[in-house]
C-alpha cells in the first residue's frame, strides 16, 4: 500500500518516529490546529509512481465508514472469525469532503482515494471486543501521499464525528521528504536531513507540491 520509499541506513519503519507528540514541533507550531477559525486543512495529491495509480484506481475496492455500523459490517467481512479481530489492519484514506473510507491493508492508498486527493492517509488498526470496537493503531505511513502528522487533526475530527473510540494521535508518526537533488522520498529519523540516494540536504520543511 504504497510503501515505495528508499531505505536511509537509520531509517526504518518500525523505528521511524516514536510517536505523534515528538514529531516536527517547529513545523507544529507553524501550522494553527483545526480549531483555528483560520485553518485549512493541507490537501494531498499523489505523488507515487503514475503506473500503480493507473493500475489500481479503475475499480477502487473501498468502503465510506460514516458510523460505528458501517466498521461493524467491514470487519464481519474483512475478518469473519470474532475471535481475530483484535488486531485487523487497514488501510485508509479521508477525501476533500473529509469522508474516511478504508480498504484491506493491501491496497493501495491511491486506490482508496480513488485517484483523488486526500486531506490524510495511512494505516488504522481495530480491535473488536464482544459489541466493543476501537482504533488502537494509526499512523499516516503512506509514500503514495505523503501526507504530515498535522493531518491527524482531521482524521480525530472525522473519527470523533463517526463515534470511533481512537487514540490522541498517530500512534507512530512519519516524516516525508522529496530530494529536490533526486527526486526521492526519504523517511526522516533522528532529525537526519540528508538523502539515502544521492547523499544531498532535504528541506526541514515538507516540500511536496500540495492540491490547492
Amino acid at each position: 500500500m504504497d510503501r515505495r520509499f528508499h531505505d536511509h541506513p537509520a531509517v526504518t519503519l518500525g523505528a521511524a518516529i516514536a510517536d505523534y507528540f515528538g514529531c516536527d514541533r517547529e513545523c507544529r507550531r507553524s501550522r494553527p490546529r483545526l480549531g483555528s477559525c483560520d485553518m485549512k486543512p493541507r490537501q494531498y495529491r499523489y505523488v507515487g509512481p503514475d503506473e500503480i495509480r493507473k493500475r489500481v484506481t479503475a475499480e477502487p475496492h473501498r468502503t465510506p465508514v460514516k458510523s460505528l455500523g458501517d466498521l461493524r459490517a467491514w470487519l464481519a467481512a474483512a475478518e469473519p472469525n470474532p475471535r481475530r479481530r483484535d488486531y485487523v489492519p487497514a488501510t485508509f484514506i479521508v477525501d476533500l469532503s473529509r469522508q474516511l473510507w478504508i480498504a484491506d491493508r493491501r491496497s493501495e492508498h491511491v486506490a482508496c482515494a480513488a485517484g483523488e486527493d486526500v486531506l490524510s492517509a495511512g494505516e488504522l488498526v481495530f480491535c473488536q471486543s464482544g459489541s466493543v470496537i476501537e482504533i488502537i493503531e494509526a499512523t499516516n505511513q503512506s509514500t503514495g501521499f505523503c501526507p504530515e502528522p498535522e493531518s491527524w487533526d482531521v482524521v480525530a475530527t472525522v473519527l470523533e464525528e463517526t463515534g470511533i473510540p481512537h487514540p490522541n494521535g498517530f500512534t507512530t508518526a512519519f516524516q516525508f521528504r522529496r530530494c529536490d537533488a533526486c527526486g526521492s522520498t526519504n523517511l526522516i529519523k533522528d532529525e537526519v536531513f540528508e538523502c539515502s540516494v544521492c547523499g544531498a540536504q532535504l528541506s526541514r520543511a515538507w516540500n511536496y507540491a500540495s492540491a490547492e
